[in-house]
């Protein structure tokens, strides 16, 4: 469990490593002894929005938490490499798939060829889908 040193700078570290000589209970110290040892609890973690993305700052306090990152607006370059790295990912599944349907055209498959063929043209179009990648239909 990570916690703040109240001190100019404010110091962010496991409990243990702050206060070595201090037993703590098995869940660290409660509220009532980070207030008397002027710490706080430490978040790595801030709600955000698609938009938005946490990264790295230095400590500082809000409330009743030190944080450690900051909610920024993604750049454009980081919203095409999230939708490159998800089409990537969605394009993955769609091939295993595939290929896990591959023996349904053969000539002998004991299956409805007509149905497995409109199923596979279904998947090899998953890219040209309206939300693709974000919000991709697959066939059942």
């Amino acid at each position: 469990m990570l916690i703040a040193l109240l001190t100019d700078p404010i110091q962010v570290a496991d409990y243990t490593a702050l206060f070595p000589n201090v037993s703590f209970p098995s869940d660290g110290p409660d509220a009532e002894w980070l207030a008397e040892n002027n710490c706080k609890s430490v978040s790595v973690w801030k709600e955000h929005d698609s938009t938005q993305k946490l990264i790295p700052s230095e400590p500082y306090i809000e409330g009743d938490w030190v944080y450690t990152v900051q909610v920024v607006s993604k750049t454009d370059d980081d919203l095409v490499a999230e939708k490159e790295s998800k089409a990537a990912e969605v394009r993955q599944q769609r091939n295993r798939l595939l290929a896990e349907s591959d023996w349904t055209q053969l000539a002998d498959a004991p299956v409805d060829k007509t149905i497995w063929a409109v199923k596979r043209k279904a998947l090899r179009d998953i890219s040209s889908q309206d939300g693709f990648p974000f919000d991709v239909v697959w066939p059942e």
